[in-house]
């Protein structure tokens, strides 16, 4: 049985991919290979013993053109996400009356590979707006396969005809893990190598 993640991460793709067929497309396409630097919005996590850090991923990013102003975007990549936890360390001995006697804390990584669709909208030349939204499979032991969405803005710096860097700053939420159960928000800041052809 195919889990809910999947299956919604398949029909996205599988839409995003229909109406791209049958839209009337330019001749351009891009692709681009970047790195993204992930900072957790911390406020959520208080009071829960999970402590993200921040984190690493790299991504591939194939970007069409529908309208001069309006892309579809397909991107995948890796994502490696840091958190120390508190755990009950049943092995040590429970003294109550000490400050966080009997606990513990590790230092995990979690594993994810991210498959998205999604629109990317140019409101002026080189500025744009993004939404995107797939899946985050597990790619480790600890993590867990979630919906994943996300939405932002940023900017491509041209580097003569067909090259450019593309610099931009997203709102994600998804990447659940096993000491964790509910999806998590955090701020992704990226900067790609794109290359049109």
């Amino acid at each position: 049985m195919i889990k809910k993640p999947i299956r919604i991460t398949l029909i996205l793709l599988f839409a995003v991919f229909s109406f791209a067929a049958n839209a009337q497309q330019g001749k351009q396409t891009s692709l681009s290979i970047g790195t993204e630097a992930i900072v957790p919005i911390r406020g959520s996590y208080n009071g829960s013993g999970f402590d993200p850090k921040t984190s690493f991923g790299i991504n591939l990013r194939l970007e069409k053109t529908i309208t001069p102003a309006l892309h579809f975007t397909v991107g995948t990549g890796l994502t490696f996400m840091e958190a120390d936890r508190t755990y009950l360390n049943f092995d040590a001995p429970y003294t109550s009356y000490l400050p966080g006697g009997g606990y513990s804390k590790a230092h995990e990584v979690y594993g994810y590979l991210p498959v998205t669709a999604g629109l990317k909208y140019y409101w002026a030349k080189y500025f744009y707006v993004n939404a995107e939204a797939g899946g985050a499979f597990k790619a480790s032991d600890r993590s867990k396969t979630s919906f994943l969405y996300s939405a932002g803005a940023g900017a491509v710096a041209p580097i003569g005809p067909h090259h450019g860097l593309d610099f931009g700053l997203q709102f994600e939420r998804s990447y659940r893990n096993i000491d964790y159960g509910r999806p998590m928000s955090q701020l992704g800041l990226h900067v790609a190598y794109k290359y049109r052809f």
